[in-house]
């Protein structure tokens, strides 16, 4: 939506001095009709009152950072917007007070010398109430873009166009299933640069993780062996449309590069890192992909009073972290709408910029887990997780698709599959063995507290959580028997035909 490029840092007074003139330019803001300050008494010599500032803190607190005095930030729009100059005046406005707490001196000049209007403003290093200076950390610049694109929302602008699957959750997932192969490439690759100690282990490690990797060329290209991968996939194609504007001046953006892989497996090497070895690395990329799925997806009906806001991209929902409120942006790909209400579906451990209301220096990273503890709390729903048994019973089905493609009698196929065919059959009935216990427990809390609405609907769940299971893995069930029954018969047949045969070579002897 807006774009807000890497700010520039300035750190001597000539330089402050020059920036100022250039975004005052009369030829560039309407003869600096589209300008304005916070606690600037003379836009023109801006520079002299920010330094008159520096001094006092030096006074008063007796240290500073000489390093950087001031902040240059941009902000651009595009024609599609749809906005004034006067309304991307008044966002810049917003955009920045929110972003320093009010508590720094600033200008802004809107320029309007372009097709896209844009925002320069520059602020004060040094705050104007506690004199210390602002902390650009690293995170600084996503609270930044997302502060940015939450007031730019609020009036009124133009999103991009959405990708193909940005239309609720179950969009989302039908998109994965549809399109698997380069999230599980990045997911593989990821796993490989954190257990590689060279490029020769690397490369040796993405064979048994059902990768080829061709490195001959200009791009550094990838092809899943496991998959029906039409073509091979360049590295530059891996990363975000961001790193890819950036990545002929960043080369290090191309995180996937054959340079880039054996920076990183130097850098693990360098660090003694803990890596797994190759008879084990596809085996804890497994373990870890289970981990993944157990930890997704957990389901909770949010109401109209719980979000701030709606945007074509997403919903803005209200959190608090400790005690400061605030917001965060859920993607649509993370909820489906139901009637008035929300259903969101969550990671335990997915990371949510938090925004707060009053002072962005507070803002910081929160948890699916926190934001689905803090919203069911609100509304008194309860979340619904994920059954893991149907994970189980969904391979099953899988075992069972791919039985019936070789013919119901392909033994071989059965005994192929047969050790794991048997392991998801006792995790299932595991599942429901845990799945009895909670429902007991919860009768047994239910039991003298009936009049608990909250505790009644746990139960409920729990039981219909069970119902789901068991009929799925009747219908498993039901078809083993169906197919021991035609093994049986078929056994019996090739008996008879065996015995029939020797019978003919008998009277043929004779």
């Amino acid at each position: 939506m807006v774009v807000v490029p890497e700010p520039k840092q300035i750190r001597s007074e000539k330089a402050l001095k020059s920036a100022v003139k250039y975004i005052l330019n009369p030829d560039k803001t309407d003869e600096q009709i589209l300008t304005s300050g916070y606690h600037i008494s003379n836009l023109n010599y801006a520079d002299v009152e920010m330094n008159y500032t520096r001094i006092l803190a030096r006074k008063m607190i007796g240290r500073q950072n000489k390093q950087v005095l001031a902040h240059h930030l941009v902000q651009s729009f595009r024609p599609e917007d749809g906005l004034s100059a006067e309304e991307i005046h008044q966002i810049g406005r917003e955009w920045i007070e929110e972003l320093t707490g009010g508590s720094h001196e600033y200008i802004i000049g809107t320029h309007i010398d372009k097709d896209h209007i844009h925002n320069h403003i520059i602020f004060n290093a040094t705050s104007s109430t506690d004199f210390r200076n602002y902390r650009w950390q690293k995170d600084t610049l996503q609270l930044a873009r997302e502060l940015s694109d939450k007031i730019a929302e609020k009036h009124g602008a133009i999103l991009e166009n959405t990708r193909p699957y940005q239309n609720y959750h179950r969009n989302y997932q039908k998109y994965l299933s549809e399109n698997p192969i380069r999230p599980e490439l990045k997911q593989r690759l990821k796993f490989l640069l954190k257990h590689s100690l060279s490029l020769s282990d690397f490369l040796q490690k993405a064979k048994l993780l059902n990768i080829e990797v061709d490195t001959s060329g200009k791009y550094t290209t990838y092809r899943l062996t496991d998959f029906e991968q039409e073509r091979p996939i360049r590295d530059s194609s891996l990363i975000s449309k961001a790193d890819k504007k950036r990545m002929e001046n960043h080369p290090e953006k191309r995180i996937f590069s054959q340079e880039e892989i054996v920076k990183r497996c130097e850098k693990n090497a360098q660090n003694h890192s803990i890596v797994f070895g190759k008879s084990e690395i596809y085996a804890e990329y497994q373990k870890q992909q289970n981990w993944y799925k157990q930890n997704t997806d957990i389901r909770l009906t949010i109401e109209p009073w719980q979000i701030e806001s709606e945007t074509p991209d997403g919903i803005r929902i209200f959190v608090e972290a400790g005690h400061r409120k605030g917001t965060v942006k859920i993607a649509t790909s993370h909820f489906d709408k139901n009637g008035e209400n929300i259903e969101l579906y969550l990671n335990n451990f997915s990371k949510f910029k938090f925004l707060d209301d009053k002072n962005q220096n507070y803002s910081s990273i929160i948890l699916g887990k926190e934001i689905i503890g803090q919203l069911s709390k609100e509304n008194d729903r309860l979340p619904k997780r994920k059954n893991y048994g149907l994970n189980y019973v969904h391979d099953l089905f899988e075992a069972q698709n791919l039985l019936s493609k070789h013919g119901i009698s392909g033994q071989e196929s059965f005994k192929h599959l047969g050790e794991e065919f048997i392991s998801n059959m006792e995790n299932v009935e595991l599942s429901l063995e845990r799945l009895d216990n909670k429902i007991i427990a919860q009768t047994e809390a239910v039991k003298f507290n009936q009049d608990n609405p909250k505790l009644l609907e746990q139960l409920k769940q729990l039981q219909q959580e069970r119902r789901t299971l068991e009929v799925a893995y009747k219908e498993i069930t039901d078809e083993l028997e169906i197919y021991d029954q035609l093994e049986n018969f078929q056994e019996h047949h090739q008996e008879m035909k065996e015995s029939q045969e020797q019978e003919n070579q008998t009277h043929a002897r004779r």
